[in-house]
Order: C-alpha cells, then structure tokens, then sequence
C-alpha cells in the first residue's frame, strides 16, 4: 500500500490529476489510522502466567495467560502458539480479550523434568482492516518445576523408617511416641524436648494413634541398584510418593542430604525436591 501511494503521488505530480492526490490522502489516511489502532491493541495490555498446580514430564505443559489489561476495552491479539513454527496461518491463534474473557490456555509440548525454561510468546495485532500487523513478544520467567514422569515398577521391600536407630517412649497424659534422629526440616512442635532435657540428645517424635505402632514408609534412593540413571530413579520415587500419597500412609522422602518428613504439603515439598534433584 506504501508503494501504491508512492506510485500515486507520482502521477499527481506528473500529471496534476486531482482524484490522484484525493486516493494518496485516503491510503496514508488508512494507513495512519490502522497503525495507531494497531498500537492501541497493545498499548497498556499485561499478560500473566498462572500455572497449575502440579505439571509431570511427559505431559502436555497446559498454562493460562490472564489478561491484566485495567481499560476494559475489547482487544483482538493473535498469538504464535503452533508447537512447531512453520512460518503460515496456523502459526497464530486469535485471542479476543474482554472483560468477561481474560484468561487464553496455551498448551507447550511435554517437558523435561526440572525448571521450565524461560518463554518467549510472540503476539501481534491487525485490527481493524487487517493491513498492517504490529508484532510485540512477552517473556515469562515464572519459576515453574516439572516433576518426573512417574514410572510404575516393582516397588523395592519397602523400609519403614524405624529401620534406623529409634527409640520407644511413653510420655506423660500422650499416646507412645516413636523418638528419631533430629532432622533440620521437622517443626519444632515435633521435637522430644522434654527427651532432650533429660539426655542432651535431640530427637523428634511420631506419636501413635491409637495404640497401634504404625512407622512412616521411607522412600530413600538408597532402595534402588547403584547405577541406576537419576531420572529413572526420580521417576520411579515420584511412583511411590504418588502411591504413598493416594492410599493416605505417611511416608518420609529421603534424597542425598535432604530428607522430608511427613508435613503440611507434603506431597507438593516432595515432588518439587525430585523435579529439582
């Protein structure tokens, strides 16, 4: 359109045509107008990620974009979320932003365990004719772990953590309590203080429930063969903390120098230590 008008003004100037120089104005008029709108479908518009909760390798990476855009005008934004990019159409998706819809899913191809690496997503407008288009990109660095694809396997004899040095106490008006080796991660309600004030030795307690002496399963990478690669290690430990979660036993992690102990969010602390391992 640039050239036509080029073109045009040539031959007005040529040829003192008056009708050229009416269709020169009117193209640049187009023009100007459909760049500065374009430039206002961008103008002032944010856009958020919000993960989900868990995310495994293997999968789909499925996250929201959440419009944050605070002039509640409608808003046509196209975005490249083809997987593969081939350089035609089907590239882009059309996102029509209104206060009633601020929130686009776009799906990633499976990851790989650990951090998700920086994004970049290229967006672009044409409205309002479709003549011009005005590119911008978004750069997203939340920090968002994948998890590793849980691998079913024959689960090694399972060891409970009373395999290591315990010792059985009945504390006063309290139900039986098993006493461990201190670990930095347990919460101070679960040290055996008054234990601690007798001996010198700092111990933690799991108290029974009813009676009944129950242990908590640990799931330690010592469990498995040494030479076994780390992913499909953190793949088969992630099977059994899902398992271990799902039936509801009480289980403690165990990785080289971190151990998890049965806490609020336990299955979240676990899982993001075996993405990061």
């Amino acid at each position: 359109m640039a050239i036509a008008c080029i073109l045009l003004w040539i031959m007005a100037v040529n040829y003192q045509v008056n009708v050229a120089y009416a269709l020169v104005f009117w193209l640049l008029g187009i023009l100007l107008f459909g760049a500065l709108a374009g430039i206002r479908q961008l103008t002032g518009l944010v856009l958020a990620i919000v993960p989900q909760q868990e995310y495994f390798a293997g999968k789909d990476c499925v996250l929201t974009l959440r419009a944050c855009d605070s002039c509640k005008r409608t808003r046509w934004l196209w975005l490249q979320t083809a997987q593969e990019i081939t350089g035609t159409a089907s590239d882009w998706q059309l996102w029509t932003i209104t206060p009633e819809n601020t929130d686009f899913v776009w799906t990633l191809p499976p990851q790989r365990r650990g951090i998700l690496p920086t994004l970049m997503l290229a967006g672009a407008s044409m409205a309002p004719f479709g003549l011009l288009m005005i590119k911008t990109h978004w750069e997203f660095t939340d920090e968002i772990v994948i998890f590793p694809e849980p691998v079913e396997h024959n689960i090694p004899t399972a060891r409970a953590s009373g395999d290591e040095q315990s010792t059985q106490i009945s504390l006063s008006g309290q139900d039986p309590a098993y006493l461990l080796p201190h670990q930095n991660t347990t919460s101070l309600r679960q040290i055996a203080w008054k234990h601690y004030a007798k001996t010198g030795d700092l111990l933690d307690k799991y108290f029974e429930q009813g009676g009944t002496q129950v242990q908590p399963l640990l799931i330690s990478y010592r469990d498995y063969p040494q030479g076994t690669s780390l992913e499909k290690m953190a793949s088969m430990m992630c099977y059994r903390v899902l398992a271990a979660d799902a039936s509801g036993e009480k289980y403690i992690l165990e990785l080289p120098r971190q151990r998890y102990e049965a806490a609020t969010a336990q299955r979240t602390q676990c899982l993001n230590a075996l993405g990061r391992w």
